[in-house]
């Protein structure tokens, strides 16, 4: 089996609903469930790749995600037509979705207009409420998880209820176990080979999509494939818009 393959990440969802039950954010906030898995995936590089984990998830796995967009990102546009449709797919799938937000440096009022205004352009867009955020690169700005940022009536995927915070060494006991693929790695335990009945009954897991492909590739490669698809879809882009583009350069 290949590390980051569809067929891995199917097998570790099966395997974490043999331990918890798989629910959404909001439904641990509105009934207090103590028992729980939630899942998220963070949209980086590949609205395309998001588009279909969301289909193996609800289409085999019987599992609802959330899935956080970047409005500001230079590699993919959240608000190009066909990538609004993709998110609007994505919700239709049964998922949530998200803003996945990297913010500047500011004072904790401005931080939350700031949240808050982006939330807007993407439901003014996508035309359906957005109802949570997710920091990015938490990694070089750890302290704005350290302040549990509220924004009203929106959830926090880094809250208190599904993340617990520390600096330094790991504590012996946490609240909440949070797992994750960043970077194309596991920092934080693998899924498949951890001790499920050492953890607590809380556990986010969270996963890029860009990071998973049928077959599964290590770091580099995956790249290199991804770039290839985005190159791709860049001169179908630039076909649509001009009909002077040169069809050898498909």
């Amino acid at each position: 089996m290949n590390k980051f393959s569809y067929t891995e990440y199917k097998n570790i969802i099966e395997l974490i609903k043999t331990k918890w039950k798989i629910i959404d954010f909001k439904d641990v906030l509105n009934y207090g469930i103590d028992v729980f898995c939630v899942l998220r995936h963070d949209i980086e590089f590949s609205v395309d790749r998001a588009l279909t984990m969301a289909h193996i998830e609800a289409n085999e796995l019987d599992v609802k995600s959330t899935y956080t967009v970047q409005l500001r990102n230079n590699t993919y546009n959240a608000l190009s037509q066909k990538n609004i449709e993709s998110i609007q797919e994505i919700k239709k799938l049964g998922h949530s979705i998200g803003l996945h937000q990297n913010p500047p440096d500011m004072k904790d009022g401005e931080l939350v207009e700031y949240i808050s205004k982006d939330i807007e352009t993407l439901e003014h867009y996508y035309g359906f409420e957005v109802d949570r955020f997710a920091f990015h690169r938490c990694g070089s700005n750890p302290g704005i998880l350290e302040k549990y940022v509220e924004v009203p009536n929106k959830i926090n995927c880094y809250s208190k209820e599904f993340f617990h915070y520390f600096q330094g060494e790991r504590p012996n006991k946490l609240n909440v176990h949070y797992l994750a693929d960043s970077n194309h790695k596991w920092k934080y335990g693998y899924p498949i080979n951890i001790d499920y009945n050492s953890y607590p009954f809380k556990l986010q897991l969270l996963t890029h999509p860009y990071s998973w492909t049928e077959n599964g590739y290590e770091n580099i490669n995956n790249f290199a494939k991804l770039v290839k698809e985005r190159n791709r879809e860049m001169k179908l882009d630039m076909k649509t818009e001009t009909r002077s583009f040169p069809e050898e350069l498909l």
